[in-house]
């Protein structure tokens, strides 16, 4: 940081940093209170161009009326400048599940946003919360870093003797020591603080993926540039994304979100939180904990499409690449019919030309032999008269019995579930559903999740599902299948 906090450094910075801009702009007013009433107070990561266009219009008649004057043009032309290459406070693109472009925060506007933020943050400074949060920080950095063995039991054993003093105070007095109100109100504003700070920290992590998109395609436009050499850069930048110290909290993280049991868990922390009486005057004000995880899930997933867009760009990079070099094999293939055909009568010397040792070797399909049929074996006796014909002797109920899925019932399954939880895998989904028809209901499934936008497909993760037991020689033998994993989600997580 010291480094950094050089004078040319921060020169430089004041001038050209989008977030430092942004609030040096005379517009600033104008832009921090329309993006943070339309971003972070309704907590939404992304919105239709359209719907922010006529957001913005009904904002700038407002000021109007207020303040007559300062800003005379119209809403489309702001949201350009916004997210034009100077300014760079939006980005605008287009999200391929709609013709309506989609408009979201850079992570330099989220930045600026977080600044204002704490301008504007609650009275109460949690002095006493923060220091006992940073001095139990320590304590783990501490415990959680040693290789005695020793060492971490007499850890354990401290932390052992503190909650058995605990326990046996209760049993004695039958009273908890609990937080005052104002402790109470410290440790909820600093929990909507850090909840804040992690959604703010999305937008970084995705623009690092979209970089390690931008250097493929430099990668791709050298001219040395070799197809092997360009899918170990793809594979290497990839791979050190992910095991980055950035990559791995993120991932770490985004497989704690999806767990099913973790978001009822931490769904009941929060109702309870938002229960307690000593915070029901400040729990409305501040929503966002809330709101919490549906915020997690839009932010988490769309950093998953973020890295899926990025896989889609590498095989078209390579598809490009392939194509580029099989055009180049034809040509050169043309241009050596083309020289042997000019030297068709005056060949080269000897000296100069390929020689082969001994007559070359072909062997041509219609060489092989043809295939003959066996022998015909002749049967001399006949065959004794059976009891039974053999239809009656098998069953073939089966063969001709259809076997119906009705996929209007699976979705009620699904819509139901999605009332319990605001999203759920599929091998959660069996677990409160269990499979009756087999592998077509797993089909049935997948193809209610290809055809609805709101869920989705992660090809890249596998989940086990739970098909029920078939009947063995001696005892029944469970089976499972292996598919990719089945996210099926509310709407309002799905925009």
């Amino acid at each position: 940081m010291g480094d950094l906090m050089e004078y040319g450094q921060l020169e430089f910075d004041f001038k050209h940093a989008p977030s430092i801009r942004l609030l040096r702009s005379d517009s600033a007013p104008l832009i921090v209170g329309f993006l943070h009433q339309q971003f972070k107070q309704k907590q939404r990561f992304t919105i239709p161009y359209s719907e922010l266009v006529e957001r913005l219009e009904a904002y700038l008649e407002l000021l109007h009326e207020q303040q007559p004057g300062p800003y005379q043009r119209i809403a489309p032309a702001y949201l350009k400048e916004w997210s034009d290459e100077e300014h760079r406070y939006l980005r605008i693109y287009t999200s391929g599940r709609s013709d309506d472009p989609v408009v979201e925060l850079t992570a330099d506007t989220e930045r600026a946003l977080g600044w204002v933020e704490e301008l504007y943050q609650d009275p109460l400074i949690g002095t006493e919360s923060r220091f006992l949060h940073l001095f139990g920080m320590l304590e783990e950095l501490v415990y959680k870093s040693t290789e005695d063995p020793q060492a971490r039991l007499a850890q354990l054993e401290q932390q052992k003797a503190t909650l058995q003093r605990e326990i046996d105070l209760i049993h004695a007095t039958g009273e908890v020591a609990r937080y005052t109100p104002t402790q109470l109100k410290e440790r909820f504003f600093q929990a909507c603080e850090v909840a804040r700070q992690l959604l703010r920290d999305f937008a970084a992590v995705e623009l690092n993926f979209r970089d390690i998109a931008r250097s493929v395609q430099e990668e791709q436009l050298k001219p040395d540039m070799r197809k092997g050499a360009l899918i170990g850069f793809v594979l290497d930048a990839d791979d050190a994304l992910k095991s980055s110290d950035q990559g791995q909290s993120f991932y770490a993280f985004w497989e704690f979100l999806l767990s099913s049991s973790k978001q009822e868990a931490l769904q009941h922390l929060l109702a309870t939180v938002y229960a307690l009486p000593a915070l029901q005057e400040i729990s409305r004000a501040h929503p966002i904990l809330r709101r919490m995880i549906g915020s997690l899930i839009e932010a988490g997933d769309k950093i998953v499409q973020s890295n899926s867009r990025l896989a889609e760009q590498v095989r078209r990079v390579l598809d490009e690449r392939h194509l580029a070099e099989s055009r180049r094999v034809r040509e050169l293939i043309t241009e050596i019919k083309q020289g042997a055909f000019l030297l068709r009568d005056t060949p080269p010397a000897e000296d100069t030309f390929l020689q082969l040792e001994g007559p070359p070797e072909v062997y041509l399909v219609m060489e092989k032999n043809l295939w003959e049929p066996s022998e015909a074996v002749s049967m001399s006796a006949q065959p004794l008269p059976a009891e039974e014909t053999f239809a009656d002797a098998l069953d073939l109920a089966h063969l001709y019995t259809p076997l119906v899925v009705d996929e209007s019932r699976l979705r009620r399954r699904i819509e139901h579930a999605l009332t319990l939880y605001p999203q759920i895998t599929l091998a959660r989904l069996v677990e409160l559903y269990p499979i009756e028809k087999g592998l077509a209901e797993i089909i049935a499934y997948l193809s209610i999740a290809f055809k609805d936008t709101r869920h989705h497909v992660d090809e890249t993760v596998t989940e086990s599902i739970w098909l029920g037991a078939v009947a063995g020689a001696d005892e029944a033998v469970p089976r499972r299948l292996l598919v990719p994993q089945i996210l099926f989600r509310r709407t309002v997580h799905a925009q």
